[in-house]
């Protein structure tokens, strides 16, 4: 906004120039007035002053020289030179260096000045607020400049997230279709077994089918209850480690006799394959000593051997172990359908099963790689894979090695009886209770059975003759953590079988910690059983 009075700065060695300039203009001015450069600057610096009027002959600084330095000091306002000669070299200079608007000779006419002094404030004016609209605008231009990166940044944001809603959204639909061909998969796989144990339990009591037949009926009922125990173990297992339940525990292992007898589980499995499984087991007898989680080691390569001789029906399968640097390396190699590479990166996944060819299904439920891989996680180690369609597969573990000292052995089975043997089952269930008596009941062992926690201890100390308890976790009264804990109390030598359906790490690791010397999961077994027992 214009000021009420514009203020004027007058430089004049003379004193009477000064007081008739005042006079003169102070009524529409505010005048400042100076007897030397020196005086005007210290007056300049301290005055929003809007014009610079000066004398150029002036003793110790001339006009020019003065506005040289009001230059430096402040360059916007306009400046008028007062010359009482002509004097063409102080006007070149008081244009090039001055930067004056316009020279007046001495002595000066108000009616020549005061036009010159208006046109000066005017263009001083003008040239401000042009300057005031140009910041303006600039200052709005670098707002709206701001206002558009910031919207362009929100629409950039908007498109990302767009995308990653679009990803999202392909996922939650992919993840859908997986988990529906998941359920519909695992209704098939939990109905095809179901369907053999019912359909040949019943065939079982029927008399028209002979001895030979039953035999066969019964040999399709073990097998698919064996196939159904273990998908049902797998959901539960993947249950177990999304929720972090399971953890790694380490003992002593040799990893060549573990795999070896893995092996000669998985025999059995290529009878009606032209196929074999070959070890390459590269570690001596010291080396193969490694510190590890053996359940889990043995779960991987379980699930690796169960993929590959899934789907290889001739050829070999190699096994390999070998040691490089401080990682103990086992590759899986057959030469079966193989894998195209576009789902190596989603084989891991959960619920997936790849099966492009339409015309040879395979039974299976997509969980087995995934479960291999979380445990591969468990144990800080990697798995990778190469495969070509056609040609076959090979799954590669790569494991830290941590050897074992000499002295260090992997720990024995310690429990075992002989026939005759006395047996105190502590079980509530009868139809379990019928089952273990069935399964020793021609094995010349005698049963004792306690239907809950309080009957079992007292029977542990009315009978100091038992040979062994299998002592049920979840029974009424005394449950079988406290049970086993008041038991080795009455007889720390006698041993404690836990048997339960709860097949979780942390109840295992708990009822080690409550005194029992092994632990059976259920469903039990005769198998299960009679591998304590020397007869």
């Amino acid at each position: 906004m214009k000021k009420d009075k514009f203020s004027i700065l007058y430089v004049d060695d003379e004193e009477i120039n000064l007081r008739v300039f005042r006079s003169t203009f102070e009524d529409e001015f505010d005048v400042f007035t100076a007897t030397s450069g020196d005086e005007g600057i210290e007056i300049f610096k301290q005055n929003d002053i809007d014009l610079i009027i000066t004398d150029q002959r002036m003793p110790e600084m001339s006009g020019v020289e003065f506005l040289k330095q009001i230059i430096d000091l402040n360059p916007e306002p306009n400046r008028i030179l007062l010359t009482g000669f002509s004097d063409i070299d102080a006007l070149s200079s008081a244009v090039n260096e001055g930067k004056i608007y316009q020279y007046i000779n001495k002595p000066w006419d108000e009616s020549e000045l005061k036009p010159v002094i208006y046109q000066a404030l005017e263009s001083y004016y003008i040239k401000k607020e042009n300057q005031r609209l140009t910041n303006t605008l600039q200052s709005k231009n670098e707002m709206l400049e701001a206002e558009m990166a910031a919207k362009v940044a929100l629409l950039n944001q908007l498109k990302l997230s767009e995308h990653e809603l679009r990803i999202a959204k392909e996922k939650a639909e992919e993840s859908d279709l997986l988990k529906t061909s998941f359920l519909n998969n695992m209704s098939h796989e939990i109905r095809t077994p179901l369907n053999g144990i019912v359909g040949f339990a019943e065939l079982l009591c029927m008399d028209e089918y002979t001895t030979d037949e039953k035999l066969e009926f019964y040999k399709f009922i073990d097998q698919n209850s064996k196939d159904l125990l273990s998908m049902i173990s797998n959901i539960i297992l993947l249950s177990q480690l999304e929720t972090g339940l399971i953890k790694a525990r380490p003992e002593i292992v040799n990893c060549k006799q573990l795999i070896n007898s893995l092996l000669k589980k998985y025999d059995s499995k290529l009878q009606d394959k032209q196929c074999r499984l070959k070890l390459d087991c590269q570690l001596n007898d010291q080396e193969a000593l490694i510190r590890t989680d053996v359940l889990k080691l043995s779960e991987i390569i379980s699930q690796l051997l169960d993929n590959a001789i899934k789907f290889t029906d001739e050829g070999q399968i190699d096994v390999k172990v070998s040691k490089e640097n401080d990682r103990l390396i086992i590759s899986v190699k057959d030469t079966g359908i193989g894998i195209d590479a576009r789902f190596h990166e989603v084989i891991f996944d959960r619920f997936r099963k790849i099966e492009l060819n339409r015309n040879k299904l395979y039974r299976g439920n997509g969980l087995g790689l995934s479960i291999a891989k979380s445990y591969v996680t468990l144990l800080d180690g990697n798995i990778t894979l190469k495969s070509v369609t056609g040609k076959g597969t090979e799954f590669v573990l790569d494991l830290p090695y941590e050897t074992a000292s000499a002295v260090e052995q992997p720990k024995q089975q310690q429990t075992k009886l002989i026939k005759g043997a006395k047996i105190l089952l502590v079980e509530d269930e009868p139809d379990n209770i019928s089952l273990i008596r069935s399964i020793v009941k021609h094995e010349n062992i005698e049963l004792v059975v306690a239907t809950n926690g309080l009957q079992a201890v007292e029977l542990c100390r009315q009978l100091p003759d038992l040979d062994l308890v299998l002592m049920d976790i979840r029974i009424p009264e005394l449950d079988g953590f406290d049970a086993t804990r008041q038991i080795k109390k009455i007889n720390p030598e006698l041993p404690v079988i836990a048997q339960t359906a709860y097949a979780f790490e942390d109840d295992i690791e708990k009822a080690k910690l409550s005194g029992c010397d092994e632990f059976i999961v259920k469903p039990i077994t005769r198998e299960k059983i009679l591998k304590y027992f020397a007869i």
